[in-house]
């Protein structure tokens, strides 16, 4: 999957603006690391007693999920305080990865990377909470989206997404948290940019008015607003009272979210990119979801390919002439052809699209080798 590259790191300390001014990070990611001098407003409060918990927990148990989920979740009486000792391990805990960030080099060992390096950038801080709530039983997502950065210049205009977060439902309540801000601040020390854990809980469970101050989820049912706040309005005030003022039609995001869960994984992630590029048509946002999904059909394509091939090779060696068995055999083959033909479809949608990561031109070419190839081998079976 495409890990997303793009952090907004929260300042927790804004007494001195124009000492602040000059020591923030203030470089974009393009979208790049940010940096934000005012708190948003949050309706949660801080929980001494889980936060201290959180605090001690012993080192044997940060290595692996299921031993630090098993410690986190005992003080808590109820899915909430657990959810809360969750993200206050996070916040104490796991550092924003600069170097990464600025050599271009992500994480690739998923939720076991980040509790072992204790770094990540926004993907991997919203990965690990998501990974702590599913061995609850908190269903828990990660959105991707619009962040703004308090240098942001009101009419600026972003070129694709560029921050990751969570979105928790608690007894059908949705909640939203941002992990990565609530974390640490960066600041320019000794010639180097260097990362402070410094926790702050405004933004979790940060209500959704406040939220989409700074929060542009790609897909405004996220948004968690029945007047979800359109592109053009988050672009030019940073003021959610005049944003929702701005909002126009009524929007049941609850019904769309209901209905959007009763999707397949698959069918979700093709909803959230067409709804996605409806609201604000950014290409390579698009573009990712679609070739993510047709990587995963042309991987399988080529493993049921593959291991028909084998089969038929050791039928040949064996009786001198192919028989149909094993992974040689109609329904095999015809799995390679059915997902090679899924990718192809998939990828025709975004064939012109190539990035320094992705080249949906290219794959889709060995997409069309791999099915004639597939077609070939059908017919020795016919």
């Amino acid at each position: 999957m495409q890990k997303s590259q793009f952090s907004y790191i929260y300042n927790p300390n804004p007494l001195d603006v124009r000492t602040l001014a000059l020591l923030l990070l203030l470089f974009l990611l393009s979208g790049g690391t940010f940096a934000q001098m005012r708190t948003v407003p949050s309706a949660d409060t801080l929980n001494t007693r889980l936060y201290l918990y959180a605090k001690n927990a012993p080192e044997e148990v940060t290595q692996d999920i299921d031993k630090l989920v098993d410690y986190l979740k005992l003080p808590g009486t109820n899915q909430r305080d657990v959810v809360k000792t969750f993200a206050y391990w996070i916040m104490q805990n796991i550092s924003y990865d600069i170097n990464a960030f600025f050599s271009n080099t992500f994480n690739p060992d998923g939720v076991t990377g980040t509790l072992r390096n204790r770094k990540g950038v926004c993907q991997d801080y919203s990965e690990l909470f998501k990974a702590m709530c599913d061995r609850v039983g908190v269903p828990c997502y990660i959105i991707s989206g619009f962040a703004k950065a308090f240098n942001y210049k009101p009419g600026d205009q972003f070129a694709k997404s560029n921050h990751s977060w969570n979105m928790i439902c608690l007894d059908g309540n949705y909640s939203l948290l941002d992990l990565t801000w609530s974390s640490g601040y960066i600041m320019y020390v000794d010639d180097n940019w260097k990362y402070f854990i410094h926790p702050d809980i405004t933004q979790c469970f940060t209500k959704p008015e406040a939220f989409v101050e700074k929060h542009l989820p790609s897909d405004p049912k996220w948004q968690l607003l029945h007047y979800p706040v359109s592109m053009q309005t988050f672009l030019s005030t940073d003021d959610h009272a005049l944003m929702l003022k701005d909002s126009s039609y009524y929007f049941n995001y609850a019904d769309s979210l209901s209905n959007f869960f009763k999707l397949s994984d698959e069918a979700r992630e093709l909803k959230s990119a067409e709804d996605a590029y409806r609201f604000y048509p950014v290409i390579s946002d698009y573009a990712y979801h679609y070739y993510n999904i047709a990587v995963n059909y042309s991987n399988s394509a080529t493993d049921s390919y593959n291991a028909a091939v084998n089969g038929y090779n050791k039928s040949v060696s064996q009786t001198g002439a192919p028989e149909a068995n094993g992974d040689y055999n109609k329904e095999g083959v015809q799995k390679a052809i059915n997902n090679y033909s899924r990718a192809i479809q998939l990828l025709s949608r975004i064939r012109n699209f190539s990035d320094d990561q992705i080249n949906a031109a290219y794959l889709m070419q060995k997409c069309n080798t791999g099915l004639e190839a597939s077609t070939e081998l059908m017919k020795t079976l016919k």
